[in-house]
C-alpha cells in the first residue's frame, strides 16, 4: 500500500514553559527540525500570543511541520506531515521532543494519500507498534 505522505500528529507534555513562549526558540527549533526530517523549507511565518503561547508553521516542499503552544500546562501540539522516501518526520518529532525538554511525548503516525480501486484517496492509521510514547 503506497503513501503519498507520513504525518506524525504528537502531543509533547512537560514541556519547558519558557521555551513555549519563545518565538525565536520556537522558529529556530522548527526550522532545525525540518532539517533533520531531510525537508526543503520554503518559508515559515509564526505568531506569539499574549500573554503567552506560539503557532506556527514550516512550509516545506515536501508539505508543512506545525506548532501550537500552551506554555502555562508545558504542553505542545505539534504536526509533522512530510511526502517523499527521502524526508523522515520522525526525526523532526525526535528532534522538536528534545529541544522543548519534553518529559512525554506521544505520537501516532498516519499514512495519507492512498490512492483506492476507484480513484479516491484514503488515510491509514498505523497499528499499534508505530504508535510511540518516548520519553525525551
Amino acid at each position: 500500500m503506497k503513501a503519498l505522505g507520513r504525518h506524525i500528529v504528537c502531543e509533547l507534555s512537560g514541556c519547558q514553559p519558557s521555551l513555549l513562549s519563545d518565538i525565536n526558540g520556537i522558529a529556530a527549533m522548527m526550522i532545525a527540525a525540518a532539517e533533520a526530517a531531510h525537508a526543503t523549507i520554503m518559508e515559515s511565518a509564526f505568531h506569539r500570543f499574549e500573554p503567552q503561547g506560539v503557532s506556527g508553521t514550516v512550509i516545506l516542499a515536501e508539505s508543512h511541520l506545525s506548532i501550537h503552544t500552551w506554555p502555562e500546562k508545558g504542553y505542545a501540539a505539534m504536526d509533522f506531515y512530510t511526502c517523499g522516501d527521502h524526508t523522515n518526520p520522525w526525526a523532526a518529532c525526535e528532534h522538536a521532543a528534545r529541544a522543548l525538554r519534553a518529559k512525554s511525548v506521544l505520537a501516532t503516525e498516519l499514512k495519507r494519500g492512498i490512492e483506492k480501486s476507484d480513484g479516491e484517496f484514503t488515510h491509514v492509521l498505523n497499528g499499534n507498534s508505530d504508535a510511540r510514547v518516548m520519553t525525551a
